[in-house]
C-alpha cells in the first residue's frame, strides 16, 4: 500500500490543479489502519486549502451538484426566523393553520381549544410571539403535526443557547451539583419571562417556556 505522506501529497497536488479529487478514492489507497490518520490529515489540509482556479465548465458542474444545492438550502433554512421556518414547513405539508391547530390540540389533550390554538399559531407565524417562551411540548407537537424533524423546528438560540451556556459554565472545572442545578434553573427563568397572569394549558404551550 502507498504511504500516508505520498497519498496526501498527491491529493494536495490534485486539489491545487483543480481536478476535484475523490477523498474516498484516496483513502482506499492506504492500509485500513492508516485511513483515519489520512482522513484527519486531509481534513486539516482542506481547512486551509486555497480555492483552485476552476474553469467555467467545472464551476458550472460544482454549482449544479445536488449535494451543494442541498447544503446551501439547509444553511439558508437554518438562519430563517423561527416564525418563517414554521410557516414554510406548514405550507410544505399543505395544511391550513386551522388544520395544524386541530392536530396540536388533539396531541396535547386539549380538544375544544382549536380556535385558541389557531389564534396562537397565527401570531407565531406573524412573529408576534417570543420564541424563547414556547414550550418543548409545542415543538414536539408541531413536528408531529407537520410531519417534520423536531430539530428543524427548534427555536434559536434559546433551546441550544441554554445548553451551551451550561456547558461553558461546567467546562471551567468541576462544580458542585447544587450550583449546577441553580445555574440551570436561572437559565430556564431567563428563557421564560414571568407572565403577568396565570396561564392555562394553551397559554403554557405557547408562553410557558421550554420546560412548560
Amino acid at each position: 500500500m502507498t504511504s500516508i505522506e505520498q497519498v496526501l501529497s498527491e491529493f494536495i497536488e490534485a486539489w491545487n490543479s483543480g481536478r476535484r479529487p475523490d477523498v474516498v478514492a484516496f483513502l482506499d489507497r492506504v492500509a485500513a489502519t492508516d485511513r483515519d490518520e489520512l482522513a484527519e490529515e486531509i481534513g486539516l489540509w482542506l481547512e486551509v486549502a486555497p480555492t483552485p482556479d476552476y474553469d467555467d465548465a467545472t464551476l458550472a458542474s460544482i454549482t449544479a451538484d445536488p449535494r451543494l444545492q442541498a447544503a446551501l438550502a439547509a444553511g439558508a433554512a437554518s438562519v430563517q426566523p423561527w416564525s418563517a421556518r414554521v410557516r414554510a414547513l406548514r405550507e410544505r405539508a399543505g395544511l391550513a393553520v386551522e388544520q395544524v391547530a386541530e392536530r396540536i390540540a388533539a396531541l396535547v389533550g386539549q380538544q375544544g381549544q382549536e380556535a385558541r390554538t389557531a389564534a396562537y399559531l397565527t401570531r407565531l407565524e406573524a412573529d408576534e410571539l417570543d420564541e424563547r417562551r414556547v414550550s418543548g411540548r409545542l415543538v414536539s407537537a408541531l413536528a408531529a403535526a407537520l410531519g417534520a424533524d423536531r430539530d428543524a423546528l427548534l427555536p434559536g438560540p434559546t433551546f441550544t443557547g441554554r445548553a451551551l451556556a451550561a456547558q461553558n459554565y461546567r467546562a471551567e472545572g468541576e462544580v458542585d451539583a447544587s450550583l449546577s442545578a441553580d445555574f440551570d434553573a436561572l437559565s430556564r427563568a431567563a428563557a421564560a419571562p414571568a407572565p403577568a397572569r396565570e396561564l392555562d394549558e394553551i397559554d403554557r404551550l405557547f408562553l410557558g417556556g421550554p420546560d412548560a
